[in-house]
Parts: structure tokens; sequence; C-alpha cells
């Protein structure tokens, strides 16, 4: 019924994209060499090298969301404009809170940046 194809064209490669430390990291990897066959001898300090970039890489985003995060909950928001989130724009209580506290508690301002999202 249908047409036979080549098994060339059947297969399809999977492509990753990567950004950011994980692109870095990924470069560096690569870097550290092997045949193509599978068989790969790798130089051991670039690869610790290379894995310890990535965990200070890991470590630092973590700690610039955890601030981020103390920064947010310093916010002040009234009950009353969670209410008016969560009745205006349909969401839950703790999305109407993140947008608040987003938008240093200015319900204004949370509900325009929820209309343009």
């Amino acid at each position: 019924d249908f047409p036979a194809m080549a098994e060339e064209e059947l297969e399809v490669e999977d492509e990753v994209v990567r950004k950011g430390d994980d692109a870095k990291a990924h470069k560096e990897l690569n870097k550290l060499g092997g045949d193509a066959g599978g068989e790969a001898e790798m130089d051991t300090g670039k690869a610790q090298d290379a894995l310890s970039k990535l965990a200070s890489a890991q470590e630092a985003e973590a700690k610039k969301k955890a601030e981020r995060e103390r920064e947010l909950a310093k916010v002040k928001v009234s009950d009353a404009d969670v209410k008016l989130l969560m009745t205006e724009m349909e969401i839950d209580e703790s999305r109407a809170d993140r947008v608040l506290r987003e938008n240093g508690g200015d319900a204004t301002a949370a509900l325009r940046f929820l209309v343009n999202a």
C-alpha cells in the first residue's frame, strides 16, 4: 500500500538543544577526546575539571534562585489583592501570590502581567 522507503530515510537523528551552562559543560566534555568507535580514553584531570565546572555552575544557579526566593518572600502582599487576582484571572492562590510578589505587591502591575502573559 505504501511505497517502500529505504532504511536511511526512516532513520531520524535526535538533536539535543543545549543552553547556558549545560552547553559549556557539554563542549568541555567533548574536548576530552576519544575515538568514534565508542571506546574513549579521557584525560581524567580534564574530566574532573569539566565536572567540577558543571557542579560550580549548578551551585551558583541554586544560590541565585534561593536569593531570588528570599527577596520575593520579603514583598508584602494583601489578601484582598490575592483574592482579586484569583477571581479576575481565574488562577489559584499560589500563582496569584507569586505574580503579586514578582510585581512588587502592585495588583495593577500583576493584572497587566497576567493579561499580557
